[in-house]
Parts: C-alpha cells; structure tokens; sequence
C-alpha cells in the first residue's frame, strides 16, 4: 500500500462536547501518517499528559510505517524482499530471516486472517496491486499475460513463519508483501493501546476513517456515513474499518474496478458494495472488511462465524 500518497476517508467522525458538568476536557489532535489523516481524541483533565500520550502515539505510528511501507526503499518490508532475492541469487535457496516484533505481529495476523478466509485476504497480492497501480497512472488496463504471470506470485502458501525463531521465509523469488489492508488497523491499535497504558480510556483514533474508540464520553461517539447525509452510527470499545471503491478505483471500457483485488482472479472487484465491520480490534476490522468486500455477503457469513464478536454490514452503492 502507498503509506505515503494514498488518501481515503470513508467515515467521518462527529464527536459531541463533553457536558458543561464533567471535569474532563476534549482535546483532539490530527497528523498526517501512513497516507491518510490520522485523529487522536482524549477526553481528559490533564492537558500536559494528554498531550504527551498523543505525541507517543504518532510517534509509533511513524515508526510503523518506516517498517511497513513497501514505498520506502528503506522500510523493513523492502529489505525483506530485497534480502530474500539477494539469496536466491546467491545460493537458490530461500533464506530465513529474523524480523522485528511489530513486523512478525502484522505477519502472524495476515497468515491467519488469509488461511482462514481461503485467500480472500492475501498479503501476496502485491505483484498484482502494483499492476493495477500502474493500470490507474497510464490509464490502461494490464494485460491478461501481466497478470497470469504475477498470479504466480500469489498465495498464502509461498511464505512460513517461524515463531519461535521470529523469522518469516518467501519460498519464491519474487514474492513480496502489501500490508495495505492490515497495517494501519494495526497502527491504529497500537496508538489505542499506547493512550490506555497513559490511563486514558475514553480514546478515539481515527485514521481515514478506520478506527477505535474506548469508552464513550458523556453524548457519545457518533461516526458519520458519508453515503448518507443523516445517518450516524454510535460506537464504543469497538472498531470499525469500512472497504469500498469510493474514493480508489479505475474505469476501463464502462467497467469499474475498485482499488481492492480479489487474489484470485487477479482483478479489482466490480461489486458495487461499501462493506463495513465492526470488531474488537482495527487489525481485526481492517483485514476482514477487505476479506468481506472479496467474498461478499453470502460467503462472509461462513467468514464470521470464525470471529464471533465481529460484525458486517454490505451497503450497496447507488
């Protein structure tokens, strides 16, 4: 994903001033990171503390995305790739490689989301997401034999982990990694957590519109729908991630394809669906709305039924 160009926003948060009785004051501080504007609201009394926390927070997520990016030429995501291809040129054989815990977390996650979704959330897609990237620069759809070639890229089967040694192996040349339906749920968690641990619990970090919120303050947290000018949704210790071709996507012919790819077929889907999730996590929201949004409602169901505490909602575009 391009942490550091793409910008998307599906939700937009309202949040309501505190009671004119309660203690705590509202502060809310934005940054741009990861691509996206990233929110951090704290309801709280003291504004040196908060304003520390909040700095701590974005911080991280900075130090996040200097790991995760596929960007940045430096980014630990890069240099795994880069050194696994360097081996393979070497010695032919894939080499084991010890990465950082953030990056084995984000990892370990994907492994399990992509096996227990049967591939509808693939980290591997990579190969394909740069075809289709470049498919939206030059205005021209790729090719059926660009794309059957990067298919050959793709699968949760091309790459293991090693939990006890904290390495990971790409078992081909040339595989590589998009975090981006994964990284800024987790980057979002991170943030959260780091605001609970300065005693903080009545949080709220956004980012794009994926997002956690801990306990409401006095009115709530209202989220606001952009596709609906009235609706709003109230949320607490919750996260939300919503996936959808509002803001990413390219038209060849009448057809339009939505910046998300189906790791199967190679293409970028064409279901004309904003599919949102709640759960306990942003991690969590953030890979199953891109899961849902590939299997659609019917075979989401079967998804869900491994995370019980999520929940999906499939709101067709008109």
């Amino acid at each position: 994903m391009n942490f550091n160009r793409i910008f998307t926003a599906t939700f937009i948060a309202l949040f309501l001033p505190t009671s004119e009785h309660a203690v705590a004051e509202r502060f809310a501080f934005d940054r741009p990171e990861m691509g996206v504007l990233f929110r951090i609201v704290v309801h709280a009394d003291d504004m040196a503390a908060v304003e520390k926390a909040a700095d701590d927070a974005f911080e991280h997520i900075r130090s996040l995305n200097a790991i995760m990016s596929d960007y940045d030429d430096d980014s630990e995501l890069v240099q795994l790739t880069r050194h696994t291809a360097e081996e393979f040129d070497k010695t032919g054989a894939a080499p084991w490689i010890k990465v950082s815990d953030d990056l084995f977390s984000v990892l370990e996650s994907s492994k399990r989301f992509a096996e227990q979704s049967d591939g509808a959330f693939d980290i591997t897609v990579a190969p394909v997401v740069r075809l289709w990237r470049r498919a939206r620069r030059i205005r021209e759809p790729p090719k059926p034999e660009q794309l059957a070639k990067a298919r050959e890229l793709v699968g949760n089967d091309l790459w293991e982990l090693d939990k006890k040694m904290q390495s990971v192996r790409l078992k081909k040349k040339g595989v590589r990694f998009d975090l981006g339906g994964i990284a800024k749920g987790y980057a979002v968690d991170q943030a959260f957590e780091i605001l609970q641990a300065s005693g903080f619990d009545t949080v709220l970090v956004d980012a794009g519109g994926d997002m956690r919120v801990g306990k409401a303050p006095p009115g709530g947290w209202k989220i606001g729908v952009p596709e609906s000018k009235d609706e709003t949704m109230s949320l607490e210790n919750r996260a939300l991630a919503t996936s959808g071709d509002t803001f990413r996507f390219v038209e060849f012919e009448g057809v339009r394809y939505s910046h998300i790819i189906d790791p199967k077929t190679g293409y970028g889907l064409t279901t004309p669906y904003i599919v949102r999730v709640t759960a306990p996590t942003a991690c969590e929201a953030d890979a199953l709305a891109s899961a849902c949004s590939v299997l659609g409602p019917e075979r989401s169901r079967k998804l869900l039924k491994a995370f019980p505490k999520a929940e999906v909602r499939f709101t067709r575009k008109t």
